[in-house]
């Protein structure tokens, strides 16, 4: 870390805490060279980044004090951008994110894109007009936004949530998407099954399923197991789109691929996608387990009684920690990791022969 920055991030702390607020003046380039043991244009820096940034102003004859914006808004403030969240997914990350980043003295500022590229745009427009000091995002699937890659471009702080911005080096936090679809494949694998299908939305940029993806064929290559097209349906629209039309001819997809290929077994990429299999299985007149087994990634857990479907249980408290954790060192400018990875975990529900037999 260069000398000036050492210094802006030490200002910048006292000014966030509160310190020199109400007309007290910041200290004097002198003090402040005599302090560090630094030069003059050390200092300089140091003051002209807080400048930037909207934090200070210089009064002619009166010294370096807090801009009036800023004494007027003094929150600290994280943007959390989801493309959605419910209870199978994104709930308890939001709850963590809320609890970890209060803990450091912050507050969260919530919006939703509804994995849209254009709505994406305009919730980074309003997080960045309210000043947010750095944005948590589960980016949209597909090509990255304008907005995104220029507050990339501009070393603004961003962490990406649940997947990683493959192209850009956002630090990212992810669930262990490879290996989990590894296990979660080869535990349907040491069961007998052989006609497993994989299915899931486009995978295009989203490392998420892209992983999902590679880890369902490294399961099957790890077992001797050879791969066709019989094992995937990796097409599905409804999950993204939500429409009527889209959703019958996906269950229709999904039931001719199941009769086709005599699928005896499913591994669903996702929650809504895993919903779409239980329809077409059951307008086939398969029951699970008994006629068809599934596993699934991002489906609700429950304390009330056995779990719907055998599913990939994200870790969403650590996720939250972890996002919130590495933002501030980022705001901070200091060192972190490019991604980190939190292990999830296999339950098992009545969509296997491990769960209570499906009536």
């Amino acid at each position: 870390m260069k000398l000036y920055e050492k210094i802006y991030n030490g200002l910048k702390q006292r000014i966030e805490s509160g310190e020199f607020s109400g007309g007290k003046l910041l200290p004097t380039e002198k003090s402040l060279q005599e302090e560090f043991g630094v030069s003059r244009i050390t200092v300089k820096q140091a003051y002209a980044k807080l400048s930037e940034e909207g934090l200070i102003t210089r009064v002619a004859g009166k010294g370096t004090m807090l801009a009036e914006k800023f004494e007027a808004h003094k929150s600290k403030l994280i943007g959390v951008v989801m493309c959605d969240f419910d209870s199978t997914f994104g709930e308890r990350l939001i709850k963590s994110i809320e609890d970890n980043a209060e803990k450091h003295g912050y507050s969260i500022v919530i919006k939703r894109s509804f994995d849209n590229h254009k709505k994406e745009i305009c919730v980074l427009n309003e997080l960045t007009a309210l000043g947010v000091d750095g944005i948590i995002i589960q980016n949209c699937h597909g090509a990255f936004t304008k907005n995104l890659i220029e507050l990339f471009l501009k070393d603004f702080p961003l962490i990406s949530v649940d997947r990683y911005a493959k192209g850009l080096s956002i630090p990212s936090v992810t669930s262990d998407n490879f290996s989990a679809s590894i296990s979660a494949t080869e535990y349907l694998i040491n069961k007998g099954h052989e006609k497993i299908l994989l299915a899931s939305v486009p995978s295009q940029s989203t490392s998420t399923l892209t992983e999902r993806l590679d880890g369902f064929k490294q399961a099957h290559i790890n077992s001797e197991i050879i791969l066709s097209t019989e094992n995937f349906v990796l097409n599905l629209k409804s999950p993204v789109t939500k429409n009527e039309n889209d959703i019958k001819a996906d269950i229709a997809l999904l039931k001719s691929h199941i009769m086709k290929n005599r699928i005896t077994a499913i591994v669903a990429a996702e929650r809504f996608a895993a919903e779409l299999c239980a329809k077409a299985a059951a307008e086939l007149g398969l029951s699970f387990p008994k006629n068809i087994e599934m596993i699934c990634f991002d489906y609700e857990d429950t304390f009330l009684s056995q779990s719907k479907y055998t599913h990939i249980l994200q870790d969403e408290e650590k996720m939250g920690a972890v996002c919130v954790e590495m933002l501030i060192k980022r705001i901070n400018n200091e060192n972190i990791t490019l991604r980190s990875t939190v292990k999830s975990k296999l339950i098992i529900g009545n969509s296997t022969f491990d769960g209570e037999q499906s009536q």
